[in-house]
This record gives structure tokens, C-alpha cells and sequence, in this order.
């Protein structure tokens, strides 16, 4: 066992996944309270405009169809990422990484904290202090990204976005969609952390590559898109089923984050969607069918 492989041996211990663990549940518990805040807003615009994403219709192929859309956007949009940062544009790269999650960012924390301003805030400031909180977080990303990469800043502003995406796909995506993404985006992860883009980019860029697209749960590190998956499920049971079943969605998920992280002792790096995805789709999927 070489020095590197000793060290990374003694991270998975039970207090590191515990510690891991505890922050995905915070970060899923701040999702459930989102959905249920903008839980009328989503509803209203589902109801008035139609599902936020549903190109290929809301049957079981068409949801298939529209979940294989968007891992091919996702696959195309790394292939741009590591084209530029193999160039070493890495200003370049990192202007792409902060448009991305802070166009994001700003509508959806506009939306969430209108939801809260509308109960607390006089009405000629809402509009103002939601522009100003919004503009804040993206800020944040901002010197996150380009100025200096705090973890734990870097952890709470990401895993905020992460569980506000996670919530916006639960509540507008239609519910057959919403089960089959995180199958097909699963699949996606085992082929883009051993054999895909995503391998070649943390080998190119390292710590660059994971600036803004990952954050710190204690001794580990994942993926913002693991925390938005692993967050919209519970999400998606809070908004169309009960919070019991939510809550329950929290359990399997995290068992599976719990075997992954251990899992983590034979090998380096693990795609952290497969095994947490397959038990909360499982569990959802016996309520929704």
C-alpha cells in the first residue's frame, strides 16, 4: 500500500461518513423546506404554463426520451469543458462554470425568497431585497469561483443552489421524468467517472476542474449534480405524495450515500448517483405506479 492509498484508507472511518452523511441530510432538509415554500408558485405555474421540461411528451418513452436529452447536453457540455481547459483557458473555463450556476442561482433563490418576503417584507421592498439576496448569492459564486475557494463558503453556497435545482426539477418536471433522470443520469455517472469527460477533466484541471461544481462533506468531496439528485427525490415525494414518504425517501437515499462513501476504501473515486438512486427510485416508484 503506497503512502497516497494509506491516507485515503484512513478517511473512510464511521465518524468521516456520520459527519458526510449528516451534511447531506441538512442539505436535503433545506430542500424539503424550498419545495414547501414555493410549493403555490410551482403549482401555479405547472398548472398555468405546463411542465418546465417535457420536450418528448410525459409517457413512460417519452420521459426516457427527455432524461436522454439532457444527459446528452450535460455530455456535450463537458466535452466543451475539458476542450477548454486542455487549451489551458482556465479563465475562460471558469467564466462558463460561474454563468452556468449563477443564472441558475439568481432566478431560483429570486423565486424562493419572494416566497418568504411576500409573507414578512412590506410589498414596495419585496422586489428589492429578492434582487439583493439574489445578487448576493451569485456574488458568493462568484469569489468562490474566481477570488479564493473557501471550502466551507464554497459548500454552503453550492449545496444551497444544488438543493434549490433539486426542488425546481421535483416540483415542474413531470413526476415519470422526474423517476426515470436520476436512472439514466446513474448510468451516465459510472460511464463519466471511470471512462467519460468527467474523468478527463478532473485529470486535466485537479482542483480547477472541481472549483464550483463540487463541494465538502467533511473528508469527501461530491458532485453538485449528486446533491441535486439527491435532494430532488425527496423533494418529489414531499410534493406529490406525503412528507412521511419524503422523510422515508431521506433513509434510503443516505443509506445508499453511506455504502457509496464506504465503498470509497477499495476505490478512489466512485460515481455517486447509482446505488442512492436506485433505492429512492425503487422506494418512489412503488407509491407513483
Amino acid at each position: 500500500m503506497s503512502e497516497e492509498e494509506a491516507i485515503d484508507k484512513k478517511r473512510i472511518t464511521a465518524p468521516n461518513i456520520l459527519f458526510a452523511t449528516c451534511i447531506v441530510v441538512a442539505i436535503q432538509l433545506v430542500a424539503l423546506f424550498i419545495t414547501y415554500e414555493n410549493l403555490p408558485t410551482y403549482s401555479y405555474m405547472v398548472s398555468t404554463s405546463g411542465y418546465s421540461y417535457a420536450p418528448l411528451g410525459t409517457s413512460s418513452a417519452g420521459s426516457a426520451g427527455n432524461a436522454i436529452i439532457l444527459v446528452l447536453i450535460v455530455f456535450v457540455s463537458t466535452l466543451a469543458l475539458v476542450w477548454v481547459l486542455a487549451r489551458n483557458m482556465v479563465r475562460s473555463f471558469k467564466v462558463l462554470i460561474f454563468v452556468a450556476i449563477s443564472l441558475s442561482a439568481f432566478v431560483l433563490t429570486l423565486v424562493t425568497f419572494d416566497s418568504f418576503s411576500y409573507k414578512f417584507v412590506p410589498e414596495a421592498y419585496q422586489l428589492p431585497l429578492d434582487v439583493a439576496v439574489s445578487s448576493l448569492v451569485v456574488a458568493l459564486i462568484g469569489i468562490t469561483i474566481f477570488v479564493k475557494n473557501y471550502p466551507w463558503l464554497s459548500t454552503a453556497v453550492l449545496a444551497f443552489v444544488g438543493a434549490e435545482v433539486g426542488s425546481f426539477f421535483a416540483s415542474t418536471l413531470p413526476p415519470i421524468t422526474a423517476l426515470v433522470l436520476p436512472v439514466v443520469f446513474s448510468a451516465y455517472d459510472v460511464y463519466a467517472v471511470f471512462r467519460g469527460p468527467l474523468k478527463q477533466l478532473i485529470g486535466i484541471g485537479g482542483g480547477i476542474a472541481l472549483n464550483g461544481m463540487s463541494i465538502k462533506a467533511g473528508e469527501f468531496t461530491l458532485g453538485l449534480g449528486d446533491i441535486v439528485f439527491y435532494t430532488m427525490l425527496p423533494s418529489l415525494a414531499l410534493f406529490y405524495l406525503t412528507p412521511l414518504i419524503s422523510v422515508s425517501t431521506i433513509v434510503v437515499i443516505d443509506a445508499g450515500v453511506v455504502v457509496t462513501l464506504y465503498l470509497l476504501g477499495r476505490k478512489k473515486v466512485l460515481p455517486g448517483l447509482p446505488i442512492p438512486m436506485i433505492l429512492g427510485v425503487l422506494l418512489l416508484t412503488a407509491f407513483f405506479v
